[in-house]
């Protein structure tokens, strides 16, 4: 049995986290599966071996995406565009895990005991891009 449409998404994952190139990765399937040269030719089994042996070579698989929509809505305003670009740049500078909108609310609620951005006076939104600023500068973050 081949190996499924998952396993050997997974393979190309570890291949591209693991920097190898594509002589570097023929040259693994080679020298563990008898002279094969692509994922296509191996079993499922022979598969979930290839990707132990990643795994013995450092390669951490990630967590699962979720493919759903973040349904939530920010505000418009300028505070809160604020809040948002600061957040996408934490995020980006790997500071900030999880970059979603979710998360930046449960972030707004414990900055300022408000559960949405929406429902944040002038002087919420203050403090958080005031939190915000100074995660950035102990971190080391240039947000210009």
């Amino acid at each position: 049995m081949p190996p499924t449409a998952a396993q050997r998404a997974k393979i190309h994952i570890a291949i591209a986290d693991l920097g190898y190139s594509r002589e570097t990765y023929e040259d693994i399937l080679a020298m563990n599966f008898g002279g094969r040269t692509s994922s296509a030719q191996l079993s499922a089994r022979d598969a979930e071996k290839l990707l132990g042996i990643f795994k013995a070579k450092g390669w951490k698989p990630g967590p699962r995406r979720s493919k759903k929509k973040d349904p939530i809505t920010l505000p418009s305003d300028a505070q809160s565009r604020k809040i948002l670009a600061l957040w996408i740049e934490l995020h980006r500078a790997g500071v900030v895990r999880d970059g979603s909108n979710r998360a930046l609310c449960r972030f707004v609620k414990r900055m300022s005991g408000v559960d949405h951005l929406a429902w944040c006076n002038g002087q919420h939104k203050y403090r958080i891009i005031e939190a915000l600023k100074e995660w950035a500068e102990r971190e080391g973050v240039d947000i210009g």
